[in-house]
């Protein structure tokens, strides 16, 4: 696994039409992997303590008007524009690229799935985007983003073959 590596999502900037905050993790693939495989592999392999992390999230946002999401079990996971999955709505799909990401009063955030030749062959890229709305927008990434650096990079290493 990777971490920092150069981001490949102009597409998820351009629809927030800029951006405070890019990282990126990639992972090598198995041969022929698509960008909805490598997505379902990231999302329906999500391990229970990230989703009792995202429960702490909701209950301690909900007061502030946040929104809240509805977990959705492993065999549920579909990856198809306009789903919820957890955090995540899919915004488009392609064999290149799954967007997803979600919009809320404090920021707007963007999840790029994609898919790519690397140095060791496939490679899948996660990458991460954020644009802050308000101070509150800044404050709440500051808070979250040690356990966005803790969690994304362990999920979206269990895609490895």
């Amino acid at each position: 696994m990777r971490r920092n590596v150069v981001p490949v999502a102009e597409a998820a900037i351009a629809s927030l039409g800029g951006c405070d905050h890019v990282d990126a993790v990639a992972v090598d693939l198995a041969a022929g992997t698509t960008a909805v495989g490598f997505t379902h592999s990231v999302l329906a392999a999500t391990p229970g303590w990230v989703h009792t992390l995202l429960s702490l999230r909701d209950a301690a946002m909900k007061p502030f008007g946040l929104q809240t999401q509805t977990r959705v079990a492993a065999d549920q996971v579909t990856i198809e524009p306009g789903r919820h999955l957890g955090p995540l709505r899919i915004l488009t799909v392609s064999e290149e690229e799954v967007l997803a990401g979600d919009d809320d009063k404090h920021l707007d955030f963007r999840t790029s799935f994609a898919v790519r030749t690397g140095p060791q062959g496939a490679e899948g890229v996660c990458t991460t985007v954020v644009r802050c709305h308000n101070g509150g927008g800044r404050l709440y990434f500051r808070a979250i983003r040690p356990f966005h650096n803790l969690v994304v990079p362990r999920i979206v290493a269990r895609a490895a073959p």
